[in-house]
């Protein structure tokens, strides 16, 4: 049977008594015993430094003293011991490793042998082995008892939202301009599918400099192919609140509502209009940062408006320019668009973004780069789709110009949240002839409104938009009910219906596609960590 560690420390105790006894006689005269007095404090602590090396030997490690600065958060009690009282006087401070990393594996056994280059009494000179506390923050934290002399943290999150969709049509065929090219009207199919939607792992924290901070995305969707990608990644430096520099992907920031992201929107995902107007993801150099207290901005740098997943040789040689500014008029707004804290005084976000970019490539056959293939007009159709504009010619390069203006409030329970959309196209290129359009200017707008009919609970929903253009208007109708189930986004029901008068879009994340006439019902369980 095992002994216990008070038991253990008696019965060192009492061999090294047995051994000094016996060793003192022998090495000392006993005439030195006659005319100096035994120093028995001096005896005692010799044989307390005996026993600490003893213990070093045994278990790899030492007991502690209870100063605070020398007890990290990873410290822990010997529970063997009982007892608060032990608690506070003695900490494991964990096994020594030495800084070869050759001998990592041996020093791991010799620590819990007891025998082998671990099993040494070079504590004083080595560094702790451990010195991160692992716990939950808003994710799974590996956080250091000390960021400025280890910085380094990582965070863990996750989210997924498994979504049953389903649509019914109330026409078969839809018509648009591209229709001579592709041999007839477009099909309207009907749905009723099962889909995981944004399965997402996300690492973040710090590395070197508490202020160099990383973030890395990795996204799986069932209607990718079941591919998991790269989704979004950067590190950042922030230099100041007022200034903090990106590198890496991320969304170009010219509309509030994509720059808000997914895991809060009101509905199961974004507006139709909201899908038709704003940018993609691209790779670039961003900024963001407050200006002054409750005013917000982010600017931008990047490969195109739409250059998410592209190869050098699939873009262009022209950047992208974006930039949005956002005031938080009455003190602080908070995230989200419902309203789940339950603001007892109005909160108010009022913003603008803008939105330049060139798509003027063309391979060595004329055909458009792949970063054109995002642009569509009012009706669907693909700008380059050969005769969109005009029989015979095909868009090959345009100028995109993005302007929205946004408004949100949020009240005891209430929520709105409101986005308009300007968008101008010129500067075109074509083949094969010309068209009769300089310029084509479409707009839009999206709306939507919230109430807690329980707080922090259940929440009603109803949502419009609108897409309108020289080749045609495009409503979306919706309507749905959440339920926050622990009060939070992370574990949220959604449910939603919405009619949808000709989609001028295709995107699967909102399950939308050109053309679709009828009702578009989804049912979405989002659970995040």
């Amino acid at each position: 049977m095992p002994y216990s560690v008070p038991r253990m420390k008696h019965i060192s105790l009492a061999m090294i008594v047995v051994i000094a006894i016996g060793i003192l006689p022998a090495a000392t005269p006993a005439s030195a015993f006659a005319d100096e007095p035994v120093d028995v404090d001096a005896l005692l602590r010799r044989l307390d430094e005996a026993e600490q090396r003893l213990q070093i030997l045994e278990t790899g490690t030492q007991r502690a003293p209870t100063d605070e600065a020398t007890v990290g958060q990873n410290d822990v009690a010997d529970p063997s011991f009982g007892g608060d009282a032990h608690d506070a006087a003695f900490t494991t401070v964990g096994p020594v490793f030495d800084a070869d990393p050759a001998s990592f594996n041996a020093q791991i056994d010799g620590n819990n042998t007891g025998v082998g280059p671990g099993a040494n009494s070079r504590q004083g000179t080595l560094p702790r082995a451990s010195a991160f506390a692992i716990n939950y923050d808003t994710g799974f934290v590996l956080r250091p008892d000390n960021k400025d002399s280890l910085p380094y943290e990582l965070q863990v999150n996750g989210r997924m939202q498994i979504r049953h969709v389903g649509f019914d049509r109330d026409a078969d065929f839809y018509s648009n301009r591209g229709d001579t090219f592709r041999g007839g009207p477009l099909r309207i199919n009907n749905r009723n599918e099962i889909e995981i939607e944004r399965a997402r792992l996300v690492f973040s924290g710090f590395v070197h400099d508490p202020k160099l901070e990383f973030f890395l995305n990795i996204d799986g969707d069932t209607d990718d192919n079941h591919q998991a990608i790269f989704h979004d990644f950067w590190f950042n430096y922030e230099f100041s609140e007022t200034f903090d520099l990106y590198f890496g992907k991320a969304f170009v920031p010219g509309s509030r509502a994509w720059l808000d992201g997914s895991t809060r929107t009101h509905f199961a995902d974004r507006s139709m209009a909201t899908t038709f107007f704003r940018p993609d993801r691209s790779i670039g150099v961003w900024a963001i940062g407050e200006v002054t207290e409750d005013l917000f901005y982010r600017v931008m740098v990047a490969n195109g408006f739409s250059a998410s997943d592209l190869r050098f040789s699939q873009l262009d040689t022209s950047l992208a320019y974006s930039g949005t500014m956002w005031w938080d008029a009455l003190g602080d707004y908070g995230k989200g668009y419902a309203d789940l804290k339950w603001h007892e005084d109005l909160a108010v976000r009022v913003g603008h973004s803008f939105t330049y970019a060139s798509q003027q490539g063309i391979d060595s056959l004329g055909i458009p780069s792949s970063e054109q293939n995002f642009l569509r007009i009012s009706d669907g159709t693909r700008l380059i789709t050969p005769d969109a504009l005009a029989p015979g010619a095909t868009v090959v390069g345009a100028d995109i110009y993005l302007y929205a203006v946004d408004a949100a409030f949020k009240y005891r329970g209430w929520s709105v949240n409101s986005e308009l959309y300007f968008r101008w196209l010129n500067q075109f290129k074509t083949l094969g002839g010309t068209i009769p359009y300089s310029q084509l200017y479409a707009a839009g707008f999206y709306a939507d409104a919230g109430y807690m009919i329980l707080e922090k609970s259940l929440e009603v929903i109803a949502r419009a938009s609108l897409v309108d253009g020289l080749f045609g208007t495009r409503w979306e109708y919706a309507a749905g009910v959440n339920w926050y189930v622990n009060g939070t986004h992370q574990n949220k029901v959604t449910f939603d219906i919405t009619k949808l008068d000709g989609s001028p879009v295709s995107n699967s994340g909102p399950n939308y596609e050109v053309g679709q006439e009828g009702l578009l019902t989804r049912l979405q369980w989002q659970i995040a960590f």
